[in-house]
């Protein structure tokens, strides 16, 4: 399908979402036209299985998992992190847009980003090699600089355009120029996602409410997840790699708007809200009906910060899709239940 037509049939079903006016007309209408993540995960692996020649264990054994798991991929369940698309689309042979099409579509990871560490060496190797000896190149570079680059005292404030530092990466001739680029530009690497990180933390001080100050009197007073603790504290330390479901329950808790969540999302490096994925589109369906119903107005005197939340948890509780689950236990009960 050419991109102008993906285009327009998601633009059609995010206008679609717009206008149900509860989540079982969601379900009629919407569901139909979208496959769940699960179903498009299986067939891709097992496409990438038959289209290279594999075999289940000489995926596993490629990857650096358990046949179990490449068992239970061809089922539908998705692997659990990002690393794990970057060694499969490593040894699948594909290119930079294949990889960041399978990062982004099927991992709802963000794509390659130059200013990203590991982003950065598999972008390097991609350009030069396919196959098991991108993975292999993609993993001895990647080892030999995590041993021998620690906390550069580089502090040099230099951060260049994104386009121009891809360019600088694209025109490294080899190995051992690339590792002395890694090392000249360790700084920036530190700050690829400072900017996502000071968003967060803006909302966070936005949505103390009637706390004391502190994160952990609003996770306190919000039932946050010890996970998603856990996550804040590595924002507040610039540490944390982004996921793209924990930026969206971090947004429901700071009961963000559609398009706050979507300005998180683009300042970790993803796509907007997704109307053809069948759990973003129950999510953007909240988000719709929370905003019309006046549940994200703060300066309401019958504001709750909890109420997003609540709600979100009894719509998707309803519903049974597989990536609901994991996301549902953050999401505080409702105690009128």
């Amino acid at each position: 399908m050419p991109d102008s037509d993906r285009e327009y049939e998601t633009i059609f079903i995010k206008d679609e979402i717009a206008r149900c006016e509860d989540i079982d007309e969601l379900r009629r209408s919407i569901f139909p036209l979208i496959k769940t993540q699960q179903d498009m995960w299986a067939a891709k692996i097992i496409s990438i299985i038959n289209d290279n020649d594999l075999t289940k264990k000489g995926l596993a054994e490629a990857v650096g998992v358990s046949r179990v798991s490449v068992d239970k991929w061809c089922k539908g369940s998705l692997p659990k992190n990002r690393e794990t698309f970057l060694r499969i689309g490593l040894v699948a042979g594909y290119d930079i847009e294949k990889m960041n099409q399978l990062l982004q579509r099927y991992g709802r990871y963000p794509a390659l980003y130059s200013k990203s560490l590991e982003d950065c060496i598999c972008l390097y190797v991609l350009s030069r090699k396919r196959g098991a000896d991108a993975l292999k190149t993609y993993l001895y570079i990647l080892d030999r600089i995590r041993n021998n680059i620690t906390n550069s005292s580089n502090d040099d404030d230099d951060d260049p355009e994104t386009v121009l530092f891809d360019k600088r990466v694209s025109e490294i001739e080899s190995d051992d120029e690339f590792e002395q680029f890694i090392s000249d530009n360790i700084s920036v690497f530190s700050r690829a996602y400072n900017k996502f990180y000071a968003y967060v933390k803006m909302c966070i001080s936005l949505n103390y409410g009637g706390y004391t100050g502190s994160v952990f009197e609003l996770a306190e007073g919000q039932n946050w997840s010890s996970s998603l603790r856990h996550c804040v504290s590595a924002i507040r330390q610039g540490k944390w790699y982004p996921t793209r479901n924990k930026i969206i329950s971090l947004g429901l808790h700071l009961s963000m708007d559609h398009d706050q969540i979507d300005e998180m999302l683009e300042l970790a490096h993803m796509e907007p809200l997704c109307a053809k994925n069948i759990f973003e589109s129950v999510v953007m369906f909240i988000l719709d009906d929370a905003l019309l119903n006046d549940m994200l107005d703060s300066s309401l005197d019958t504001y709750d910060p909890d109420e997003l939340c609540r709600y979100a948890r009894n719509i998707l509780g309803k519903l049974n899709i597989p990536e609901v689950e994991a996301f549902i236990s953050e999401l505080p009960e409702d105690n009128d239940e």
